[in-house]
């Protein structure tokens, strides 16, 4: 498709231009500040809508060049009725209008989604015109459009029996250890109920598997699972994305169901839901105190009914006194709670740990590992895992990355360097300076130190100690003979 032809700029432009003059300096000035923010843009337009000035960037948006439409009409350029121009409303209705929702045809006919806000220009009491700052969400409204495609692909899927939209259940979690086995135990007896449940954990605990493992020992197994990650999408489309809209809720809207209805009779998991802003609470509250929702832009009201699992990563009393979180929208949601222990908390699932995610990246990269060395255990076994089940993962995905074909064991030296240091620093500290600060003792005195803890780790055993520290047996020997260190001494002294 070809672009749109547009009219020849208005005659009398540059005397509009010089009417604007200090409105348009004042505005660009407030632009270019908000412009450091990312696919964030301005327009100015008169009273009749004719454009004062518009970023240039908006040409790898929409296609038009800046110089051909300074001076014409929005209307004109972007193919609008009156009533449809977010800037003409503003006008019209002497009204700042935060966080509208625009969509109009790009030079080349395809949708172009914005996020404005708009601010009406006055003179006097007299309306001049219409400033406006831009968000580019055409991506993430695609995106989201995809969304509502897999999500009615996946409701048809199960209606045949064939996916519910999960991959875990409770025979997929790891942990024999006391505190994992409450937490499973607890989650079942929740799995046969229908209340409102809120999981609460650190990032990397695994919130969403033990949701998925709740809805599929539950009666709604059959129906699909829905989960959205709050904190993945701006406010503006997450309203949409859960209740969905409906046609012209905003210019180029249709009618599209949201995530509420797409869940069904299954269960729809809210992820990070502190990340919601307070006014999405109040509207989701009311959703769920009345089991109905409306779409966007619709008086109708549509009876839900998914079962609610929402999931926070942070504190809720902490969330509540800051005000990110409403305690009345938090206590609707945490009818039942369920909290996901840190890894640090349950170190005796480590090895189990360790070992499936061996076999799942020996699978993915063509790896023969049969044996995890001691050492990498006791390394793996002193660290907290700030990052928890989900940091394990990588460590040992970077592991297996370092492994040779023909390697059979996990040694030391595949670990990843920020556990190698901690190891180290934990392992010859503290080491005794000596007052004289004699550098070549100093330096033979951490090196001794560093062989005797491995040695002692490996219980004397050559070969062991020479592969984790990645030397040969010659030059193990060697600078054991030269720093005078005798195996049998050292290995007996705790």
């Amino acid at each position: 498709m070809t672009k749109s032809k547009l009219s020849q700029p208005l005659e009398n432009f540059n005397e509009l231009k010089m009417r604007f003059k200090n409105v348009s300096a004042e505005y660009e000035l407030l632009s270019n500040s908000l412009n450091c923010l990312e696919d964030c843009y301005y327009s100015l337009v008169d009273a009749t809508g004719k454009i004062i000035t518009i970023s240039t960037e908006f040409e790898k948006i929409d296609g038009y060049k800046t110089e051909d439409i300074l001076g014409k009409n929005v209307l004109e350029v972007y193919r609008l009725h009156k009533e449809n121009s977010v800037h003409m409303k503003a006008i019209t209705e002497k009204r700042v209008m935060k966080n509208e929702k625009f969509r109009y045809p790009s030079a080349y006919g395809q949708p172009v989604d914005l996020v404005m806000d708009i601010y009406p220009v006055f003179s006097g009491s007299e309306v001049i015109g219409s400033f406006a700052i831009s968000r580019d969400t055409s991506k993430l409204q695609a995106l989201t459009d995809k969304v509502f495609e897999l999500q009615k692909a996946l409701f048809q899927q199960s209606q045949k029996g064939n996916s519910n939209g999960t991959q875990f259940s409770f025979d997929d979690i790891i942990g024999s250890g006391e505190a994992m086995q409450s937490v499973i135990n607890t989650a079942k007896r929740m799995a046969r109920s229908e209340s409102r449940i809120m999981i609460l954990g650190e990032t990397g605990t695994g919130k969403e598997l033990f949701a998925q493992s709740i809805h599929n020992d539950s009666s709604r197994a059959k129906e699909p699972f829905i989960a959205i990650n709050c904190s993945a999408i701006p406010d503006n489309l997450l309203e949409s994305i859960l209740f969905g809209t409906a046609k012209g809720a905003f210019t180029g809207a249709g009618d599209k169901p949201g995530l509420f209805e797409a869940a069904k009779d299954g269960t729809l998991f809210l992820d990070e839901i502190n990340s919601m802003n307070i006014a999405l609470q109040s509207k989701l509250l009311r959703a769920l105190e009345t089991n109905r929702i409306r779409r966007l832009g619709s008086n109708k009201e549509i009876p839900i009914n998914p079962r609610i699992i929402s999931a926070m990563n942070i504190n809720p009393q902490e969330a509540i006194e800051t005000e990110k979180l409403r305690s009345d929208f938090y206590y609707r949601l945490a009818v039942v709670t369920l909290e996901c222990p840190p890894l640090r908390n349950r170190k005796e699932d480590i090895i189990a740990l360790s070992w499936f995610y061996v076999g799942k990246y020996s699978k993915i990269l063509g790896r023969k590992i049969n044996n995890i060395s001691d050492e990498v255990i006791h390394i793996l076994k002193k660290h907290d895992w700030p990052g928890n089940v989900r940091e394990l993962s990588h460590c040992i995905e970077h592991a297996m990355n370092m492994v040779d074909p023909t390697d059979t064991s996990l040694l030391v030296k595949h670990l990843p360097a920020f556990l190698l240091d901690k190891t180290l620093k934990n392992n010859i500290l503290p080491i005794i300076i000596p007052k004289q600060n004699d550098y070549r003792q100093t330096m033979l005195q951490v090196g001794r130190e560093i062989l005797t803890q491995a040695l002692k780790r490996n219980n004397g055993n050559i070969n062991k100690t020479a592969k984790e520290l990645d030397l040969s047996r010659q030059c193990l020997f060697y600078k054991l003979k030269r720093l005078d260190i005798d195996i049998q001494h050292e290995i007996s002294i705790e």
